[in-house]
């Protein structure tokens, strides 16, 4: 049996399957039978049903009739219409923080960047959380949380719907060395600079993705 916070058991549950869900521990088409989530986390079936209702509306699980719940497949028009929206955001939170950035704010995201340098691209559940980390310190103290939680929430779903694809040795390295362009501009407090190296990065993801989906035939 899984141990659940039990400060926010809810929460926690909620956030136990989805990172099964986004570590690829569960994949498109997976039964998610309730009576056994609620046997794993030790909880009653309501708030496991709760849970998979909650993930239906925010895309990660279908529920069908007479046939329960399962993990929701990988859908490629999703993951380019997130690209699209964080096409727009990311520019946005970067270029505040260019010029906003306390010296603490960019010594955290120095700190992130040196451990995703020494995770193995084969660890891509620990890899996709220090990523988010890492490009949520751009927006964690930005006055906008109502597009913040937005970000966070497309960034999430993003990690989710690319769970079955996977981050070659070269895009790993890219990955690596676009961080430090913008760590390199945030030193220097230069928006611009900042602006084009997050809209080479987000592009760059894209097209890594685009052609992981159409080697698994997406």
């Amino acid at each position: 049996m899984t141990e659940l916070d039990p400060k926010d058991r809810e929460a926690s549950l909620y956030q136990a399957i989805l990172n099964d869900i986004s570590g690829g521990r569960l994949v498109g088409g997976d039964r998610l039978k309730v009576s056994e989530l609620a046997k794993r986390f030790g909880v009653s079936t309501s708030p496991v049903r709760e849970v998979l209702r909650r993930m239906q509306g925010e895309g990660y699980v279908e529920i069908h009739p007479n046939r329960g719940a399962t993990v929701k497949q990988i859908d490629a028009t999703t993951i380019q219409n997130i690209f699209e929206v964080l096409q727009l955001f990311e520019p946005y939170f970067v270029s505040w923080f260019a010029d906003y950035a306390a010296p603490e704010d960019i010594e955290e995201m120095e700190a992130l960047q040196a451990q995703i340098k020494l995770t193995p691209i084969t660890d891509l559940d620990e890899f996709r959380r220090l990523d988010l980390a890492f490009h949520s310190c751009l927006c964690k103290r930005h006055y906008n949380q109502v597009a913040a939680e937005t970000w966070r929430n497309l960034r999430i779903a993003l990690n989710v719907q690319s769970s079955r694809l996977r981050i070659s040795a070269t895009r790993f390295q890219t990955i690596m060395e676009e961080h430090d362009e913008l760590l390199e501009a945030f030193r220097a407090h230069d928006p611009s600079r900042a602006d084009a190296a997050i809209r080479k990065h987000v592009g760059g993801s894209f097209v890594q993705m685009s052609q992981q989906m159409r080697a698994i035939g997406l």
